[in-house]
């Protein structure tokens, strides 16, 4: 059950009016305390809105509501179900706030009002972390990340203004997938924020490709690096966000522009040489969508079904299709290796880079073995088998420096592994296959 503060150790803290003797001019509020003293809530709530009724003038009766809703929310088990005697305790402490601004001296109560807020909020927000946190609540509960998102909730009811809580309750909505909310709530954060953090837009746009919402995404990232312009994950985020988008223009000069502003920053290159092989790959998805289809296109023509003039046009359209992608794909695949190659030149020791080149090679072997495969004329099919053994032993070379680098990456070993095999160089394929966890 929630554990509180008890109603006359809240009182006795925040609103000191538990005073022997202690009384004021306005009876009906007298009672309330003596009511809330004991535990009467019911009576108590009575006792205020009489006073609002018969003193509709004095804040003390609306403030005093307000404290009765809050300890009254607080004695409900289920945390959903207090929302509304929250939304009623703001209302009643807003009303009180309003009397109070119009008098010369107000009631010296209402300069606690603050501070019982915030320790019902503290109450809500802190459970929240409990059982978010605490490996015997998650083990004894049902549902505690659920039940950590209602009093998140419950803590942005009480104090709309709370970075703190909305950011959380973000965290935790992504905990209970339920990532809509997770971007309404860090939505929030970053509208409360005089200055978002770069990390603030990332993990909003984060948010926002879990959902596959790249538009999103670059809508966030976009305002992140106007206020972080040096900032490269988010550049890099952004340039993935266009890519995931199909803007691979985009997605390339997002990374230039990087570069245009500090040519000599190798993880700048880096960014743009994988950015460069990432359009690559997509764009042999596309090319070899177009070869499935004219492969089946051709079956067509072959069955002699349907129209002939029509299925050949098809082809040709593809096939110009394919020649354009071919192009636009061998350019970029240069321009990425000479990025990766300029990394290298200012980090020798960089293991990642290696690596993405030994999977342009492996790529660019595959490329060719598969071309082999399609060729009728002998001759022809030797010499695609050797340069695409010249581009293996590439991607072995690289492959090999990035294990060297970094011993301990098993998908680099694996890599090395597949190469090895291709290559019928079975000792070093179990000794890679080994150190792969394989």
């Amino acid at each position: 059950m929630f554990k509180k503060l008890s109603t006359l150790s809240l009182l006795t803290l925040l609103i000191g009016i538990l005073v022997a003797g202690c009384s004021s001019s306005n009876p009906y509020v007298d009672d309330a305390k003596s009511q809330m003293q004991d535990g009467n809530y019911q009576a108590a709530l009575e006792a205020a809105q009489q006073s609002i009724k018969n003193q509709p003038n004095d804040p003390l009766g609306y403030y005093y509501q307000g404290v009765i809703y809050g300890d009254m929310a607080q004695e409900e088990e289920n945390p959903a179900a207090r929302q509304e005697t929250y939304k009623k305790m703001n209302e009643s402490f807003e009303q009180a706030r309003e009397l109070a601004s119009k008098m010369e001296d107000p009631p010296s109560e209402l300069e606690n009002l603050g501070a019982v807020k915030t320790t019902i909020w503290s109450n809500e927000h802190n459970r929240a972390i409990e059982l978010a946190t605490s490996d015997s609540l998650r083990k004894a509960l049902d549902n505690p990340i659920e039940l950590a998102a209602e009093h998140l909730q419950n803590a942005t009811l009480i104090m709309p203004d709370s970075v703190l809580s909305w950011d959380v309750l973000s965290e935790i909505q992504i905990m209970n997938n339920n990532t809509k909310a997770a971007i309404q709530a860090k939505e929030k954060v970053l509208d409360l924020k005089q200055q978002p953090s770069a990390q603030d837009y990332n993990r909003l746009a984060d948010f926002y490709r879990a959902e596959n919402n790249f538009k999103g995404a670059i809508n966030v990232l976009s305002k992140g690096r106007e206020a972080y312009p040096d900032s490269v994950f988010l550049s890099e985020k952004l340039a993935d966000s266009y890519q995931s988008d199909g803007q691979y223009q985009k997605a390339i000069s997002t990374v230039e522009r990087l570069i245009e502003r500090d040519p000599d920053n190798p993880q700048y290159h880096l960014a743009l040489g994988t950015q460069l092989y990432q359009t690559v790959l997509e764009l042999n998805d596309s090319l070899s969508t177009n070869s499935d289809q004219i492969f089946k296109l051709n079956k067509k023509l072959e069955a002699g079904s349907g129209n002939t003039s029509s299925i050949k046009q098809q082809i040709s359209e593809l096939q110009s299709a394919n020649k354009s992608l071919q192009s636009q794909i061998s350019d970029l695949t240069d321009r990425a290796i000479e990025e990766l190659n300029t990394v290298i030149e200012y980090r020798p020791d960089d293991a990642s880079a290696y690596n993405t080149l030994g999977v342009i090679y492996q790529n660019k072997a595959s490329a060719l073995f598969e071309e082999r495969e399609q060729t009728m004329d002998n001759q022809k099919a030797a010499e695609i088998d050797k340069q695409a053994r010249e581009h293996l032993q590439d991607a072995r070379k690289y492959y090999e420096k990035a294990t060297e680098i970094d011993p301990d990456n098993k998908q680099y070993w694996e890599s090395l592994f597949r190469v090895y095999v291709a290559l019928g160089m079975d000792e070093r394929a179990k000794e890679a296959q080994q150190k792969a966890g394989m």
